[in-house]
């Protein structure tokens, strides 16, 4: 069964339905937002100047940007994924002989090098971490 709603009787003009009754005066005082102080020219000035180092320090750097590469190019070379399992401890004999960030082309070429039979390209392999060691 549905409630049935009574019509609402209208406001007299001038006064709306929702209105609130005048809310009676008091006499307590309003807080007041504190007032700031005034800067010395001196001590203005310096504040600007920190505000400004702040900003500039906070500003990121403007950085170059590329042109997008066009789509459905390849890179100039086809490579593939060609991996290997090792242990911890001839891992970190190829990163010492290789030196810091270059244990993958260190490893490639010297694989490389011993496919083809390349003793020369080997030797000179050897020879450039002895001289990193």
């Amino acid at each position: 069964m549905k409630k049935q709603t009574q019509p609402r009787a209208k406001a007299p003009e001038g006064t709306s339905a929702t209105a609130q009754p005048p809310k009676p005066k008091t006499t307590e005082a309003k807080p007041t937002a504190p007032k700031t102080p005034r800067l010395s020219p001196s001590l203005k000035a310096q504040a600007d100047r920190v505000i400004t180092a702040r900003d500039k320090k906070k500003a990121p750097a403007a950085r170059e940007v590329r042109p997008p590469r066009p789509k459905g190019t390849e890179p100039e070379e086809d490579l593939v994924v060609f991996a290997f399992r090792l242990s911890a401890e001839e891992r970190d004999l190829i990163h010492k002989a290789a030196g810091p960030a270059r244990a993958s082309k260190f490893v490639r070429a010297l694989a490389v090098a011993a496919a083809c039979s390349d003793e020369k390209a080997i030797k000179l392999l050897l020879q450039s971490t002895a001289a990193t060691t």
